[in-house]
């Protein structure tokens, strides 16, 4: 039997759809092509111990071995494969700090699971730390700006921080929508009402908005943050869509094509 078209089913389920809704869903997959499981919801599949601190490498080549007698804080945990894997590098201590319980439940049984003593989670920060990393956390924090001043707060003297995160808002896919379409920038083409209701073929969970879980940051706005939380750059990378480093450097075009930026930041005057 030949399964039904996407359009029929957003008919009924959605009733009559704008013409912006029809375009993007001819721009997006069938709906029994995606996997209606949020990563949200539950523990990723994503990420192993073994591959979690890959991105963290590539972004600031030699980090795992700089962890080694370090006492490390991992700030947006999340599930805590990070901080265990941190652990099981060598880091002296891991502190991983999330807010959503049931993460950290996830993370402390992981640990258990691995065999490491010396990682922790808890809710806020507390001691200090001669690393402070955060992976893929700064476009989501809802408080940006008073979680990089926590994140600074609990620096130990000559301590620095790590951050790698993206997309940002305004990149091709800064609208995190790609698990069911492929389309660039349908956060700056198509209205916030048109996207969440086709979004809801694929997610069950009512989400009618990107807030509060998407603070649209930009690369404007991440450089003033740093700034007013009294940071300085040590080292920065901008990496761009479709490899094109040159739109990096230029005030227009880089808001549209920076995707993800990593960054060593410094107490300023340190």
């Amino acid at each position: 039997m030949a399964r039904r078209g996407k359009f029929d089913i957003a008919a009924e389920r959605l009733g009559p759809l704008s013409f912006g809704e029809r375009l993007l869903l001819a721009l997006s997959d069938h709906p029994d092509d995606v996997d209606k499981t949020s990563n949200y919801e539950a523990p990723t599949r994503q990420w192993t111990v073994e591959s979690a601190l890959a991105q963290l490498e590539e972004a600031f080549p030699g980090f795992t071995e700089s962890v080694k007698g370090k006492r490390v804080l991992d700030y947006g945990c999340g599930d805590g494969f990070q901080s265990v894997a941190l652990a099981k590098a060598g880091a002296a201590q891991v502190l991983g700090v999330e807010i959503e319980a049931n993460r950290r439940a996830h993370g402390q049984s992981l640990a258990s699971k691995e065999g490491v003593n010396n990682v922790s989670f808890a809710e806020t920060v507390s001691g200090d730390f001669d690393m402070v990393i955060s992976l893929n956390a700064m476009e989501h924090f809802i408080q940006p700006t008073e979680n990089l001043r926590e994140m600074k707060r609990g620096l130990a003297p000559g301590g620095r921080i790590y951050l790698s995160f993206g997309p940002l808002w305004m990149a091709p896919y800064g609208h995190h929508m790609h698990f069911f379409t492929r389309a660039p920038w349908i956060n700056l083409l198509f209205s916030e009402r048109a996207v969440f209701r086709i979004r809801g073929l694929y997610r069950d969970d009512g989400a009618a908005s990107w807030s509060p879980g998407m603070n649209r940051m930009t690369v404007a706005r991440f450089e003033r943050l740093v700034a007013e939380c009294g940071l300085v750059p040590v080292r920065r990378r901008d990496r761009t869509a479709a490899n094109l480093p040159l739109v990096s450097a230029i005030p227009g075009l880089r808001e549209f094509f920076v995707n993800i930026i990593d960054a060593e930041l410094a107490p300023a005057g340190s």
